[in-house]
């Protein structure tokens, strides 16, 4: 229903349309649907998947299996072909074993996120977590965040180099001050530093007029 309103132009009234994140088990066949078929709807998808065990998935009450999990995600990159994919995971969750934190990382591995987001475990007050024993050590938890995060960002900087040479569409929606290190001649020589987001919410930082915020410009990846 968004995405049919229409400007006196004929075009979405709302050009980007992008969900701030969705369960994997209300991803429907339906909803996969009308993320490839309204033009304004961003090709970009928020999937936590939290652990890539299914024992450790029960005892968060996740109500998926990794299996499943695999099937929506092999659906909608189906029906959105070249869309990006970010997700969630926690390390260190009540009774996580060692293999089963390698499950977590395999699966990372076999997916190839554009984008984690990670953190290890700790108790939330009012969940139903905060009855199961939090018995996994504090350094073992930080080792697992630092061996996932260690891998990720092999398999982030794989995916962005693909961009590279290709023409994007940025959203400019920040000035961005230089950082103290940098030099003048450092930055872009087309203008101040700036920043914004492509359909498929990579981070873009380009140069140029600070007028340009709000405005959708194409950019050529360096």
């Amino acid at each position: 229903a968004i995405d049919g309103l229409r400007s006196a132009h004929g075009r979405p009234a709302i050009g980007r349309l992008r969900f701030v994140t969705s369960h994997p088990w209300d991803l429907s066949d339906r909803l996969i649907a009308a993320l490839a078929d309204c033009p304004s709807v961003c090709e970009h998808l928020h999937l936590p998947v939290q652990a890539g065990d299914d024992e450790v998935l029960r005892r968060m009450g996740r109500q998926y299996t990794v299996e499943h999990y695999a099937e929506r995600l092999a659906r909608i990159r189906e029906a959105v072909p070249g869309i990006t994919i970010s997700t969630d995971v926690i390390v260190g969750f009540c009774g996580e074993t060692e293999t089963q934190f390698e499950a977590t990382v395999r699966l990372l591995e076999t997916v190839r996120y554009d984008q984690v987001f990670a953190a290890a475990y700790s108790p939330r007050p009012g969940t139903p977590a905060t009855r199961l024993p939090d018995d996994v050590p504090p350094d073992v938890k930080r080792r697992r965040l630092n061996e996932l995060l260690a891998v990720q960002e092999g398999i982030g900087l794989e995916r962005n180099r693909a961009w590279l040479g290709r023409e994007v569409e940025v959203l400019v929606d920040t000035v961005t001050p230089p950082r103290s290190h940098e030099h003048a001649s450092e930055g872009p020589e087309t203008g101040p530093h700036l920043a914004g987001r492509t359909r498929g919410n990579k981070l873009v930082h380009l140069g140029g007029d600070p007028t340009l915020i709000g405005s959708l410009v194409t950019a050529r990846i360096e």
